[in-house]
C-alpha cells in the first residue's frame, strides 16, 4: 500500500495539481506500521482453513483502513467525515464503485489516480484468493473452480499458490497494460486510459469523471471497456489456459456459455423493454453497455438508467445479483452457483415424480458431489437472506424501499450503482451516515465471500481463548 501510494506521489509531482504532501504522508505512516507489524509478527505453526482465512480477512480490512490516510492526508475528506473516507476506501478495495465523492474537479488527479488504484490492487487480490486460496481450502462452495476451470490452481497451501499468485498477476497486470494502450488509442488521455484500465480489468468502475464512461461520449470508447469488462468478469484460470490451448479453452467450461448466455439475453430483453422509449441506436448502446456493465458487477454508467422502465430495472437488479463468473474479478453470487442451484432445483423436481431414481447433478460434462451442491445452495440461501436484511436495516433507517433494497444488492454483490436515489448519476450521501456503515459491512462481506468470511471470526475467536487459558496457566 505504501509503494501504491509512492506511485500517486509521482502522478503529483508530474501533474503539479496537489495532493503530493498527503500521499507522502501517508505513505510514511503506512509503510512505518506495516514493517513493525511485519518485523513483529510470525507465521503460525497451525495451518488450517480458519487460521488462513482469517489472516487474509483481517489484512484485507486493515488495508481498508491504511486506504483512508491519503484522502485525509490530502484534504478531500476532512477528519471529522472518517467514516466517509473509510467508505471509499472500502468501496476500492473490494471493487464495489460506490462512492461518496461529488465535485471531482477539486479533487486532485493524484488522489483520482490512487483511488483507482486501490480498485486494481483489491481486484487482482480477489482473483488469487478465489483460484489459489480457497479451492484448496475446501470452502464456499469454490472447489468447483479446481475442477470446472483448468488452468492454474492450488493443491494445497503451499508453494503452488505462490506459483499461481505470480501467473495470475502477470496475466493481470498484461491485460491491464493492453487495455490502457487501446483506450489510449481510441481517443483517451493517457491518465484517463490508465485509470479506466485499472478500473475496467479490476470490474471497480470507479472513473475519475463523475459522468463516467459518458464523459467520452464515444461509442468506441464503450466498445473497447465492454471488451474489457467482458474479459475481467470471466475466470482467470481459464484466460491463462486459453494461452496454451487457444480460444477452444473458453467454450469447454460451461460457466463461460452461461455467462455469455445470461449477458446476451439480457441485452436482449433491454432492448425490447425500451423499445419505443429510446431512438433505436440509443436503445442498442445503451441496453449492450449497462448488460455488460452490470452483468460483469463493474458498474460503469453511460446514461442514467433510473428513468428506463420498471422491467428493465427488475432485468439489471438480476444481473446485479449473479455477477460474473467464479475466478474472475467480479463481484456478486457467481454464474458457477446459479448452475448449481437450477440443475440442484431440477433434479428435485425429478426426484419428487421418481422418488427412488439416483439423478446425479451435472456440471458441463461432470457431475458435482452432494456436500458440495448443498454448500452451493446453503450459501445462496445466506447471500439472498443478507440482501432482505440489509435492505430491511436501510429502510429501517429512512431509507426509502426501493434504494434500500437495490443498494443491499448493490453493496453485497459490489456492483456501485444502485436504483433509486443511488442510480448512476448520483452518489452514495443519499444514505444516511448510519446506512453507510451497513453498507460498509455488506460490501466487506461480499468480496471476501460468506462462508469464508464466518473462518474469520472463529479463528478470532479461537486466538481469544487460547490466549485467556495461556493467562489463566500463569496464574
Amino acid at each position: 500500500m505504501a509503494a501504491a501510494m509512492v506511485l500517486s506521489v509521482f502522478v503529483a509531482l508530474i501533474d503539479g495539481g496537489g495532493g503530493g504532501f498527503g500521499l507522502t504522508a501517508a505513505a510514511i505512516v503506512t509503510g512505518g506500521i506495516g514493517a513493525v507489524c511485519f518485523l513483529g509478527s510470525r507465521v503460525s505453526p497451525s495451518a488450517d482453513a480458519a487460521l488462513a482465512f482469517a489472516s487474509v480477512a483481517w489484512s484485507w480490512l486493515a488495508v481498508s483502513l491504511a486506504g483512508t490516510l491519503p484522502f485525509l492526508f490530502a484534504g478531500v475528506i476532512s477528519w471529522a467525515h472518517f467514516d466517509d473516507a473509510l467508505f471509499e476506501s472500502i468501496s476500492g478495495f473490494t471493487c464495489t464503485g460506490s462512492t461518496i465523492l461529488s465535485d471531482f474537479g477539486a479533487v486532485p488527479q493524484s488522489i483520482l489516480f490512487y483511488r483507482s488504484l486501490t480498485q486494481w490492487l483489491g481486484g487482482m487480490g480477489l482473483v488469487v484468493l478465489a483460484v489459489a486460496v480457497l479451492p484448496a481450502l475446501g470452502i464456499g462452495g469454490l472447489d468447483l473452480i479446481a475442477s470446472e476451470a483448468p488452468g492454474p490452481t492450488a493443491d494445497r497451501l503451499s508453494l503452488k499458490v505462490r506459483d499461481t499468485a505470480r501467473r495470475l498477476w502477470l496475466l493481470y497486470g498484461a491485460a491491464t497494460c493492453i487495455l490502457a494502450i487501446v483506450l489510449f488509442l481510441v481517443g483517451m488521455s493517457v491518465f484517463d486510459a490508465v485509470t479506466h484500465a485499472f478500473t475496467t480489468i479490476a470490474t471497480g468502475g470507479y472513473s475519475p469523471h463523475a459522468e463516467s464512461i459518458a464523459y467520452f461520449d464515444s461509442f468506441v470508447v464503450e466498445l473497447v471497456v465492454i471488451a474489457g469488462m467482458l474479459f475481467a468478469g470471466a475466470n482467470f484460470s481459464m484466460h491463462w489456459r486459453a494461452l496454451s490451448d487457444g480460444i477452444r479453452a473458453y467454450g469447454s467450461v460451461s460457466e463461460t456459455r452461461w455467462y455469455v448466455s445470461l449477458i446476451a439475453g439480457a441485452c436482449v430483453i433491454l432492448i425490447l423493454v425500451n423499445h419505443g422509449e429510446l431512438e433505436w441506436f440509443q436503445n442498442f448502446r445503451e441496453s449492450l453497455f449497462y448488460a455488460v456493465s452490470l452483468g460483469s458487477n463493474t458498474g460503469f454508467g453511460s446514461s442514467n438508467y433510473v428513468m428506463w422502465m420498471p422491467a428493465a430495472h427488475i432485468t439489471l437488479l438480476v444481473l446485479m445479483l449473479v455477477g460474473g463468473m467464479s475466478g474472475s474479478t467480479a463481484g456478486g453470487m457467481k454464474v458457477l452457483r446459479l448452475q448449481v442451484v437450477i440443475r440442484y432445483s431440477f433434479r428435485e423436481l425429478m426426484r419428487a415424480r421418481h422418488p427412488s431414481a439416483v439423478i446425479p447433478i451435472r456440471l458441463g460434462s461432470g457431475t458435482i458431489e452432494e456436500q458440495i451442491a448443498a454448500k452451493v445452495v446453503g450459501f445462496v440461501l445466506l447471500y439472498l437472506g443478507l440482501i432482505v436484511t440489509g435492505g430491511v436495516v436501510l429502510s429501517g433507517l429512512g431509507v426509502d424501499p426501493l434504494t434500500a433494497f437495490s443498494g443491499s444488492v448493490s453493496a453485497l454483490g459490489n456492483v456501485g450503482p444502485a436504483l433509486g436515489e443511488a442510480g448512476p448519476s448520483s452518489n452514495f450521501l443519499v444514505f444516511p451516515r448510519a446506512a453507510r456503515v451497513v453498507l460498509m459491512m455488506m460490501m466487506a462481506l461480499g468480496r471476501l465471500e460468506l462462508f469464508p468470511a464466518m473462518l474469520m471470526l472463529v479463528a478470532s475467536l479461537r486466538g481469544l481463548g487460547q490466549l485467556q487459558r495461556s493467562r489463566e496457566q500463569m496464574k
